[in-house]
């Protein structure tokens, strides 16, 4: 049984849009003299984490009422640095709302270049509510699958998708709040920035050096403006605009997908670009049966324009491209049959982390105010899915309904950039042409309200791209500014072509 928005849904990285039963249920909190101190043990094996020192941080879960005895449990790992002329201490965040700082350490370390690695001590640590820090939330529910199932080929009833995705959403997501009065409340940025505040103090640092990935943008950007004389470096990778609202998240899916899309074929060519189009029309009017299985623009459309943020996935994105067209119009059997296989990789790179999902919502529902009408959602869907390809049109359902069922004021610690933030050393800001996840707007406005900023441009789609890809117009900039906090100034960075994959063995 065919089963689109599901699929599509999942490929988009919504998984956010219902949450699931976390794995984990709250511990016992320690007691409150044990608040803003790190109790050492032994890294959890499963990690990879050699090398590292691993410690759990108590802070108090409600920062704004120190006599609520609620805790929160922050876990962290560090890499110490032994050169004698150590810098000080650099962390990150990968992203999500939802991705584990502990389960990327070993790789996002070994990664940097080793003037980095050898100056600075690495620490990473897992956001409240995520990864294997405690509470998270619990008892929540997967919402119900849509009676709408959009056809295979032919005109999408759009409306009728987005208000019944609307209520679904809305019905899982306040049970899940209603059966989690002491957690969800307690997450969101606001309370993060605390954290690592108070992680700061404990480990004796005087300062931070922080490098934000897509959502661990938000963390950095909001540190500095809440503790900016803490931040020594802030390099912002994929960066939010600090002034997003979720209706101005939705509304920008109506010319995002199309721009990626543009960005994307202008590195491969007009021939590239223009089997892709050929490709998303073609979809539209008939499938692609492979071995009496039917093929479907709601298989091989998001297949796509998921990876295509990753420079990782651009061989498999370029073949599907090319098996797909063969297969619509030249009716080439041989490349229809490479589809099912091409869609299976990229469905493997595309697959959400289904720890972030029961914590995405409520993290951005937090952190951005401005929460859209269903009327508002029906609109803004129909318009992203004339003007680009169906993956703008559900992304556009996805992050307008982000926070149905909650309530408007659950919103906190959201106050607009007013003036420019200015630091006393400027931030690093970095995003990509026609990156779909953080549109480049958002990385200009960043930049343009952080007085005395760099904006490194990339040509590509590329979602983070400080050493995860090969560019040395981007590493050499950075490097340089964590190790002597120079700004580069802005920099248009040209497309750098990931590296051939090394022959599989015989």
């Amino acid at each position: 049984m065919r089963r689109p928005l599901a699929l599509v849904l999942a490929a988009s990285l919504v998984a956010g849009l219902g949450v699931v039963t976390a794995s984990a249920a709250p511990a016992a909190s320690p007691a409150a003299s044990q608040r803003g101190t790190i109790t050492w043990h032994a890294c959890d094996k499963d990690l990879g984490l050699t090398g590292f020192e691993c410690g759990t941080l108590t802070v108090p879960r409600d920062w704004d009422d120190l006599a609520n005895p609620l805790n929160a449990s922050i876990e962290l790992a560090i890499y110490r640095s032994t050169a004698r002329n150590r810098i000080g201490a650099l962390t990150f965040n990968p992203g999500g709302p939802g991705e584990s700082g502990l389960a990327s350490a070993s790789a996002i370390h070994s990664a940097l270049p080793g003037s980095v690695r050898n100056r600075f001590d690495f620490v990473a640590w897992d956001p409240r509510g995520i990864g294997l820090t405690e509470p998270q939330l619990d008892n929540c529910i997967a919402p119900r699958q849509e009676p709408y199932n959009p056809p295979a080929t032919g005109p999408i009833d759009w409306a009728l998708l987005a208000k019944e995705t609307y209520d679904a959403m809305a019905q899982g997501q306040a049970a899940c709040l209603a059966a989690n009065p002491d957690v969800a409340p307690y997450l969101g940025t606001y309370y993060v920035i605390r954290d690592l505040e108070a992680m700061r103090i404990a480990l004796g640092e005087r300062q931070w050096n922080i490098w934000g990935m897509s959502y661990g943008t938000r963390i950095g950007y909001r540190y500095a403006r809440e503790y900016p004389t803490r931040v020594r470096t802030l390099v912002l990778d994929g960066a939010w605009s600090p002034n997003l609202t979720v209706r101005g998240w939705m509304n920008g899916e109506s010319w995002n997908f199309f721009n990626g899309q543009t960005v994307f074929s202008s590195l491969f060519g007009k021939k590239m670009g223009f089997r892709l189009q050929k490709v998303i029309d073609g979809l539209d009017e008939r499938t692609i049966t492979v071995d009496g299985t039917e093929l479907t623009r709601w298989q091989v459309i998001p297949a796509i324009f998921v990876n295509i943020s990753y420079q990782t996935s651009f061989p498999a994105i370029l073949q599907t491209i090319t098996a797909a067209y063969k297969a619509l119009y030249e009716k080439d059997r041989a490349a229809a049959a490479r589809l099912p296989g091409l869609l299976r990789q990229l469905k493997e790179r595309g697959e959400p982390n289904p720890n972030a999902a029961a914590n995405i919502t409520f993290i951005n529902c937090r952190d951005l105010a401005g929460y859209p009408t269903v009327e508002e959602i029906i609109h803004a869907t129909e318009v992203s899915a004339a003007n680009s390809t169906l993956s703008g049109g559900v992304t556009a359902i996805g992050k307008g309904a982000f926070c149905a069922g909650l309530p408007t004021d659950f919103t906190y610690g959201y106050t607009p950039l007013v003036d420019n933030l200015t630091l006393p050393t400027p931030p690093v800001v970095i995003n990509s042409l026609g990156d779909t996840r953080t549109q480049y707007i958002f990385g200009r406005t960043m930049a343009n309200l952080m007085a005395g900023s760099s904006l490194i441009t990339y040509d590509s789609t590329q979602h983070v791209s400080y050493r995860q890809v090969p560019s040395r117009c981007i590493s050499d900039a950075v490097t340089n500014y964590l190790l002597t906090r120079q700004q580069p100034g802005n920099l248009l960075c040209p497309y750098a072509p990931m590296p051939p994959a090394p022959p599989a063995s015989p």
